[in-house]
């Protein structure tokens, strides 16, 4: 993916993410071609592939750039979040971006946004990343449960979102993240 600053290639490529953005909503995933996506934003197929290698950088690009959970802007804090600032953060993150993240689950590319997650968390603190993690433990580790676990949780909130009110999520991942689930 391109990480450049010309002016030009960053306009193709926010054309090339709409474009792409627009047939996702019309068709799915594995049915849309590099061909569209050039037809649809309106750029060759040397700049597409110049500034994307796969329809999956492409997703990878919007979520960084429009659907990425930052924890300290989304939890409000400064620093590392509380589990409660995590929990309340991201379930409104969730309910906001439920359109986006539905569009994720139906095609079976959800777990590019646990990879954006990961990244999230491991960048949002400086070098330490925003999670504190027992030294004992490997922080990737930690961060990529963190990452799986809540990329799970938004996959079934959209799977069953007429059901579960931002409260009950919060709760949700609260539980099950304290370990009180595991305890009664």
């Amino acid at each position: 993916m391109y990480q450049g600053c010309n002016k030009t290639a960053l306009c193709s490529q926010n054309n090339i993410a709409e474009g792409f953005y627009a047939l996702l909503q019309e068709k799915e995933y594995s049915k849309i071609t590099a061909s569209e996506i050039c037809k649809k934003s309106g750029v060759s197929r040397q700049t597409f592939y110049s500034l994307f290698s796969s329809k999956e950088n492409i997703v990878a690009f919007i979520l960084s750039k429009e659907y990425s959970f930052n924890p300290n802007e989304e939890c409000k804090c400064s620093g590392t979040p509380t589990l409660k600032e995590l929990s309340k953060g991201f379930s409104s993150f969730i309910v906001q971006k439920s359109d986006f993240i539905d569009l994720l689950e139906k095609n079976n590319i959800i777990y590019l946004m646990q990879e954006t997650l990961y990244d999230s968390f491991n960048t949002c603190g400086g070098n330490d990343g925003c999670l504190q993690v027992d030294p004992t433990l490997s922080s990737d580790l930690a961060i990529d449960f963190v990452a799986s676990g809540l990329t799970t949780i938004a996959k079934h909130y959209v799977k069953n979102k007429s059901e579960i009110s931002c409260a009950q999520l919060e709760k949700m991942i609260y539980v099950l993240f304290s370990g009180e689930y595991f305890e009664k």
